[in-house]
Parts: C-alpha cells; sequence; structure tokens
C-alpha cells in the first residue's frame, strides 16, 4: 500500500513540476491557463485521494476473507468524493479498527482519530498551516471546478494544499494498516 501512496504522490509532485516549469510567465493567457489547470489539478488530486482511500479499505477488508474483499470492492466502487475527514473517521468505526481510549479521547474513537491528531499537530508546527483546512480546500476547489468551471485558487494554492494535505490520507493508510 504504502508504494501506491508514494507512486501517486510521486505523480502529483512531478506533474506539479512540469506545469511550473511550462507555465512560468506572467502574460495574462499563462496567467488564465494556470488559473484554468489549477482547478483540474484539484480535480486530479481528489481523484488520486479517493483511489488511494479505496484501495486501502480493499485491501485492509481482503485480510479477513475474499468474499468481504469482493463486498468491498462493490460497495465502493464509486467512492465519488465521501472522503471528507468525518467520512474517514466513519470508515474507521465501520472497518472495526482499534478503539482509542487514552487522554484525549472521545466517545467512539478509534486508532485514526489518534493518529490523525498526533499527525495534526507535527504537520501544523512544520507547514504553519491548518491540515484540516489544507485537506476541505482540495475538495472545495475540486467542486468549484468540477461543477462551475472556476476556481478562486492558484496552482500554487492547490499544490501547496496537497503538499499539507497529503498527510491524512497518509494517516488514513497507516491506520489501517495498524489496525
Amino acid at each position: 500500500m504504502d508504494e501506491t501512496i508514494n507512486e501517486s504522490f510521486r505523480h502529483i509532485r512531478s506533474l506539479a513540476k512540469d506545469i511550473e516549469g511550462k507555465l512560468n510567465g506572467t502574460s495574462a493567457s499563462d496567467q488564465r491557463l494556470l488559473n484554468e489547470i489549477a482547478g483540474m489539478f484539484a480535480v486530479t488530486i481528489a481523484a488520486s485521494y479517493e483511489g488511494i482511500v479505496k484501495e486501502t479499505l480493499v485491501d485492509y477488508a481482503s485480510k479477513f476473507h475474499e468474499r468481504y474483499k469482493f463486498y468491498i470492492q462493490k460497495d465502493f466502487e464509486r467512492l465519488n468524493a465521501r472522503i471528507s475527514v468525518e467520512d474517514l473517521k466513519s470508515y474507521s468505526r465501520r472497518f472495526g479498527l482499534a478503539e482509542w481510549t487514552g487522554k484525549g479521547a472521545k466517545r467512539n474513537s478509534t486508532i485514526f482519530h489518534m493518529m490523525l491528531q498526533e499527525r495534526q499537530l507535527k504537520v501544523e508546527k512544520r507547514y504553519r498551516t491548518d491540515l484540516l483546512r489544507s485537506y476541505e480546500n482540495i475538495f472545495l476547489w475540486r467542486n468549484a471546478y468540477a461543477h462551475e468551471r472556476t476556481t478562486n485558487a492558484t496552482f500554487s494554492d492547490v499544490y501547496n494544499s496537497h503538499r499539507v494535505a497529503q498527510h491524512v490520507i497518509r494517516c488514513f493508510a497507516d491506520a489501517f494498516k495498524v489496525g
């Protein structure tokens, strides 16, 4: 699973580098194109996250039984952006991840809740920006572009949010490794 995540995020980094290398001009047409690409890039990032979440859940189900794996594959065939932080927390409960009962644990918390809280502190200290807000922004921009073909984000905004938001997805996958 780690290799799938790393490959997806390498692809996003490579794509961002190529786009920035080709379109770094300040002309009005370059800026218009970069803003359009920002929306498309948010769609690409969100789709990558959806794929990773789906694969994480299917992989986890396969550890129990082949029929369970098949059921989860069918059930999550069209995840369609059902991967908000609250959705991820819900999946961690639904799939029976270990309960978190330590200090600061709220009712019905799982190990994912604990790991996300710990990761949030580290990531926000490192990047000096809100982890959950960065994650939500990806989906706000994705929805704005997918439904209205507009986005108020720049290409750099989208990429910088992804650099922070990817930690939510990594944390989700890590929680399912621990169980």
